[in-house]
């Protein structure tokens, strides 16, 4: 249970006091509750990180059991994340509202993501594309940072002054 939050849950002291047909305070309480937590029948997010399956993580292919042709199908979600997300930005640094738009586009696309709760394997994939579109973009800084560097030096070494022996 998040720190911070009580519940209370009242008893009825005998059965006349709610009407027959309405829940008792107990299960009214009790459904408050488990929609609060997040217990509902859709599939809960394993724990771990998608990706990392041998440092305590999981494979997002094995956990949505769809095989391998039906793993490639989502391959839209990455023409999505291209034209709604900042692709220079970690997920968890994208505006909320970019994030439910790539959400809804693919939950209209695929309906079966609608049995994960919170969407959590389209979140996966944001993730996990959004890590790779940073690395690539990390590496050709680098090879053209140094790519630059090198013509630079090779420009200033015929610039120097001969030194007079």
């Amino acid at each position: 249970m998040p720190k911070g939050k009580s519940v209370t849950i009242e008893l009825p002291s005998s059965d006349s006091e709610h009407s027959e047909g309405s829940p008792a305070p107990l299960e009214s309480s009790l459904s408050s509750l488990e929609s609060e937590l997040g217990g509902s029948d859709k599939i809960p997010k394993p724990s771990g990180e998608a990706g990392q399956p041998g440092h305590g993580g999981y494979n997002l292919e094995d956990q949505l059991g769809w095989g391998e042709d039906g793993f490639k199908n989502l391959k839209f979600v990455n023409k999505a994340i291209k034209k709604h997300l900042d692709t220079t930005k970690c997920r968890s640094q994208q505006d909320r509202q970019a994030l439910d738009i790539v959400c809804n586009l693919v939950t209209a696309k695929f309906p079966d993501m609608d049995s994960f709760e919170n969407c959590w394997p389209i979140l996966d994939l944001i993730q996990m594309h959004l890590k790779y579109l940073s690395s690539r973009a990390q590496q050709k800084r680098r090879i053209s940072g140094s790519s630059s560097r090198a013509a630079k030096g090779e420009k200033s070494r015929g610039k120097l002054p001969k030194s007079k022996s």
